[in-house]
């Protein structure tokens, strides 16, 4: 089947809906320069290009800028090629500061042209007014292809939305997998009426949808033991929805985490974005619309992760994690 495309709102970028996060590169908390490194990430954007993956998505917070620079040099040769995608972080959401931080991207990206610039977080303390209008004056300028949000709730998309005079909003990054799925509720049906698209971020739950873990095999990094998902309550509970990704991999020639993006970029307007630090995991990742689930796959899959939830108790048990118990 191969990789498919889809266009961001009516900007005219197209897609592919299986794309490339970048949080990772020059992240300690993930192992930077322990277990991957600059040549790692930049071999795996290569192979990502070649796969016809082309999105990529990154942010002026991630590694301090690094992620940006990295991201330029690995795509060089190819730069008409591919989509980048960059976010301004919420200190900088005046409109002085959303400029200028623009200019700081343009430069470690090494391009001209941004394809599409998103506002990373709302901040509650600056008029959302100010920053969008600035993101409009970007666009006017030509410093920018198209506007995106990031973590905005859909009464904050909506605003955003008025707030610009003649640019669309052309998509809104969220947290959503399989069993994250809150925005199933309001924000993805407006944007699916109105033409937004979604891009999901942590599309795999951080590897929890890989099937690799269990509440006797727990990840060990920092993230992770952030992360209510992994608490041991919550991976017995899990076990169920692992089986059956397991079941349904076999069927297919496939791994547990291809399904479980296969089932995410089943909808028509959203757009995964997993991480890869080497290009296996690229490949890996690409694989997943090389095929499709049936209507009672995806069904049952759905029905098993809704028995999955964190839960108050597991949020609370946050610091008892983070000391290893």
């Amino acid at each position: 089947m191969g990789l498919k495309y889809i266009e961001l709102g009516r900007s005219g970028l197209r897609v592919s809906k299986v794309g490339l996060g970048t949080w990772q590169i020059g992240a300690s908390e993930w192992g930077w320069n322990r277990g991957y490194g600059v040549e790692d990430v930049v071999e795996t954007i290569v192979r990502a290009h070649e796969l016809g993956v082309n999105f990529i998505d990154t942010a002026e917070i991630y590694g301090g800028g690094l992620s940006e620079e990295v991201v330029g040099r690995a795509v060089r040769e190819f730069r008409d090629e591919v989509v980048i995608a960059t976010k301004v972080w919420p200190t900088h959401a005046t409109y002085d500061g959303v400029l200028k931080a623009c200019e700081r991207s343009l430069r470690r990206l090494g391009v001209d042209v941004i394809d599409l610039y998103q506002v990373h977080w709302p901040n509650p303390v600056i008029p959302l007014s100010s920053t969008m209008r600035a993101m409009e004056r970007l666009v006017e300028l030509g410093k920018v292809r198209a506007i995106g949000v990031s973590n905005f709730s859909l009464g904050r998309l909506r605003r955003a939305q008025e707030c610009l005079k003649r640019e669309e909003i052309v998509s809104n990054q969220v947290r959503y997998n399989l069993v994250e799925r809150g925005v199933e509720k309001e924000l993805l049906p407006y944007c699916e009426r109105e033409g937004i698209a979604l891009i999901a971020y942590s599309p795999l739950a951080q590897g929890l949808l890989t099937a690799r873990y269990s509440a006797a095999n727990r990840p060990r990094d920092f993230v992770r033991r952030l992360n209510p998902l992994f608490d041991p309550s919550v991976l017995r509970r899990a076990e169920p929805l692992m089986t059956l990704l397991k079941e349904i991999a076999a069927k297919h020639g496939a791994e547990p985490g291809q399904v479980a993006l296969a089932w995410l970029i089943r909808r028509e307007d959203v757009v995964a974005i997993p991480g890869a630090k080497r290009p296996e995991q690229v490949e890996s990742n690409a694989r997943a619309a090389d095929f499709e689930l049936s209507d009672d796959e995806w069904s049952a899959l759905l029905e098993a992760a809704s028995k999955v939830s964190a839960g108050v108790w597991s949020l609370l048990k946050t610091p008892l994690r983070l000391l290893g118990i």
